[in-house]
């Protein structure tokens, strides 16, 4: 054995697990590590950090024993937003992680602006409500949550971000504290898709 091929992919692989979500590090690493020790008549060695990106690097994360059906789902409405944006299955697959009918992000984002921000984790919550319920929408609450769990929440323009016009057309109406859930518009359709590809990249 190439003890010193071995510690260079073993790197590689700590390098591939610590730049996915610190919630799926370590099943990365032991995906990873599987992938290293198998066959070497069948894998000589594992992808290399740069090599594994979007869709392969994904793939990696997926148990190889998972039943079958874990394909994320795609309801009417989801398949409508798909292709009016040009979304694919693939770039849903890199940017959740779908097990035991609950969906993960893996991919999430990372703007400077906390306006902006709150804007594409709404716009996400909605797409993910719409996988799971199929109703592309989301509520003022739910959005709150995640923006004080990520970091984007800003107590003060919260709720008047919404209401700027740039904003409000993306919602069948703006957003409101305590209110109903709104779906997404023409406009937020298209604003989705721009997140979800810059965030998985849109050669996928």
């Amino acid at each position: 054995m190439d003890y010193e091929k071995l510690k260079k992919e073993l790197k590689d692989i700590a390098e591939v697990a610590s730049s996915v979500p610190e919630a799926f590090r370590e099943r990365c690493f032991e995906v990873l590590l599987e992938h290293l020790l198998s066959d070497s008549s069948e894998a000589k060695s594992i992808p290399l950090a740069k090599d594994v990106k979007g869709k392969k690097r994904d793939e990696l994360l997926d148990d190889p024993g998972k039943p079958a059906g874990q394909s994320i789902p795609t309801p009417a409405k989801v398949r409508v937003f798909m292709k009016r944006t040009g979304v694919t299955e693939e770039h849903l697959q890199a940017l959740f992680l779908y097990e035991d009918d609950e969906l993960h992000f893996i991919k999430e984002p990372a703007a400077e602006v906390v306006s902006t921000g709150q804007i594409e984790w709404a716009l996400l919550i909605a797409l993910k409500n719409g996988i799971l319920g199929n109703s592309m929408g989301c509520d003022a609450e739910s959005v709150r949550s995640i923006c004080q769990e990520k970091g984007y929440y800003d107590k003060k323009n919260f709720s008047t971000n919404f209401k700027k016009a740039a904003h409000s057309k993306l919602f069948s109406a703006p957003l409101e504290t305590q209110g109903e859930a709104q779906t997404l518009s023409n406009d937020g359709l298209d604003a989705l898709g721009k997140v979800v590809k810059s965030l998985v990249g849109s050669d996928l």
